[in-house]
């Protein structure tokens, strides 16, 4: 997860062994549990790149970092400051994001809703990814929401679908950790819909680890 290139300085220091600067690349938010490397290059001169040494510091205890660059995320909701080194030259301090990890994915409305006769769309299907550290709900992510039953054969001829029409919606969390807009599950225009249907939630870390909760479902019944 790499954002633009952040030239960092090199401290007013002299140049050593031909380096005269190292330029970072700046990282992007790492998740609590993910590992990222960090990127730099050592640069002469006139700018150019040269073969150089490079290792890594934080003097902060919110990540876990290799003298190599392996950064882990260990407290979220928090940042950290690195530094590149080349022998005496250091870069300016460039800082991480640790944000926190989806620890569980809870079913937070009714996971049996009923669709009266003559309505086009159920209740919301209220699922939400949170975390345990820090304790909240988290904004910003993705909850994968998946008709797995009746099965269609050939999704053009499906009696429901979810919001935005698909069997498939990957819906992105607000301030609560539940989609927004919400999800609901609705009949298709001119077809019979089933007497009942299933949708599974399911969301994944950022290392790809299905998150705890995953498989969960809702029925709906069609009146």
């Amino acid at each position: 997860m790499l954002a633009w290139l952040a030239t960092a300085g090199c401290s007013n220091l002299p140049e050593e062994n031909g380096v005269a600067q190292l330029e970072v690349i700046h990282p992007g938010p790492v998740e609590v549990g993910q590992t990222i490397t960090l990127r730099a290059r050592a640069l002469d001169a006139r700018g150019d790149s040269v073969a150089a040494t490079i290792t890594w510091t934080t003097p902060d205890t919110t990540v876990i970092l290799t003298p190599d660059g392996q950064l882990t995320g260990r407290t979220g909701g928090t940042t950290a400051r690195v530094q590149a080194q080349a022998g005496s030259l250091a870069s300016d301090f460039v800082t991480v994001t640790v944000i926190p990890r989806p620890d569980t994915l809870v079913i937070a409305g009714d996971s049996v809703l009923a669709v009266a006769a003559g309505v086009t769309a159920s209740a919301p299907l209220l699922a939400s990814l949170r975390s345990f550290q820090p304790a909240g709900p988290l904004a910003g992510r993705t909850i994968t929401y998946t008709v797995t039953a009746p099965v269609f054969g050939d999704p053009s001829q499906r009696t429901v679908e979810l919001t935005g029409g698909g069997l498939t919606l990957a819906a992105v969390t607000g301030a609560d950790g539940t989609p927004s807009p919400p999800v609901t599950l609705d009949r298709v225009a001119g077809q019979t819909a089933p007497d009942s249907a299933i949708v599974t939630v399911a969301a994944t870390t950022a290392t790809g680890a299905a998150v705890p909760g995953s498989g969960q479902r809702f029925i709906v019944r069609f009146q």
